[in-house]
């Protein structure tokens, strides 16, 4: 009996936490914005978090944008390994923080009055897909990094982006000085850092007033 009942215990547990863990107990449509804290522990990843979003909850590392397309789900997304990608849903959890049982990625969704441009919003991102990652974070060259694939995907019907250019920073929000990881990364670029120039980051795009977060899987 004794054995029976621990069985049972420890099935009913692995039930709950296969509940608690499922991407699907929210529904995605497309056009939601995934922003996300990646899982691994690089110098570029850490950079990213120390000079951004300071002011918010959660320092969002990443962006992406859900497709649904033939009951599948995919990810839009710019990425330093392989540029801009279409990636499986499944695979997008896999490369976040996994903290506490729960994955720390939060949905972002345009306002009503901002939904007329997702159709072309999808069109406007999968017409990068291929391009390589912009390691420059320059808005006038040809590539992409995360927030900028979705910042020019997302125009109005004058063709002009919602989410507005901030200043960029890339100073460490502890020392407010420029981050040393920057400092070596635009020096081997043959660039200088391009403190003040307008551009965009996932922590400051997920607080926009144009969208609303309406789902945390934390």
């Amino acid at each position: 009996m004794p054995k029976f009942y621990f069985l049972f215990c420890l099935s009913f547990f692995i039930l709950f936490l296969s509940c608690e863990n499922k991407n699907d107990e929210f529904n995605l449509q497309t056009g939601d914005l995934l922003f996300s804290v990646g899982k691994e522990e690089s110098g570029l990843h850490n950079a990213i978090q120390s000079s951004t979003g300071q002011n918010t909850e959660l320092a969002f590392t990443h962006v992406g944008i859900v497709n649904v397309e033939n009951e599948k789900t995919h990810v839009l997304e710019a990425i330093p390994s392989g540029g801009v990608v279409k990636t499986p849903l499944e695979d997008y959890f896999e490369n976040s923080a996994f903290v506490d049982n729960k994955y720390l990625i939060a949905v972002g969704r345009v306002k009503k009055e901002f939904e007329y441009i997702i159709p072309n919003a999808i069109k406007n991102a999968e017409k990068n897909l291929g391009k390589k990652y912009d390691f420059a974070y320059d808005e006038s060259n040809d590539e992409s990094y995360c927030s900028e694939l979705v910042r020019f995907a997302y125009l109005d019907s004058l063709q002009n982006p919602i989410f507005e250019s901030l200043s960029m920073t890339f100073k460490n929000s502890k020392t407010n000085s420029i981050d040393a990881y920057w400092v070596q990364h635009f020096e081997k670029l043959g660039k200088p850092v391009p403190e003040g120039e307008p551009g965009t980051n996932p922590a400051d795009m997920s607080k926009s007033p144009v969208i609303e977060i309406v789902y945390r899987y934390y």
